[in-house]
């Protein structure tokens, strides 16, 4: 067994999930599931993003690129300022641009001088 699939294994059975149930909800064939389990295929990319988000996890655990199964918590404050960022219009998005510079002037200020 890969540590891909020891992992994924190991996540499903913590989580609760059948492969079938799984594969539903990571929308990935049963049979591309069992063949993930079993070890003898890892997923592209793609499909590996997808199995990691529905697991809660990261790609780089399911790897073995760490041992932290965990999501770091910056990444998701981040995911949650881009995703209400994205929200905007132009007009909004340089509004919320202009109030970081000055509340963060520290951290834009290379910014500016390389422009």
């Amino acid at each position: 067994m890969s540590i891909f699939s020891e992992r994924l294994s190991a996540l499903l059975k913590a989580k609760g999930f059948s492969q079938k149930d799984f594969s539903k909800k990571a929308n990935i064939t049963e049979s591309s599931m069992s063949y993930y389990v079993k070890g003898v295929r890892i997923p592209s990319g793609e499909v590996l993003a997808r199995i990691a988000k529905a697991l809660d996890t990261t790609a780089d655990y399911l790897l073995g690129n760490t041992d932290n199964a965990q999501i770091p918590e910056s990444k998701s404050e981040l995911k949650y300022l881009q995703r209400n960022l994205g929200k905007l219009d132009n007009k909004q998005l340089k509004k919320a641009e202009e109030m970081l510079k000055l509340m963060f002037d520290e951290i834009f200020e290379d910014e500016d001088e390389e422009e």
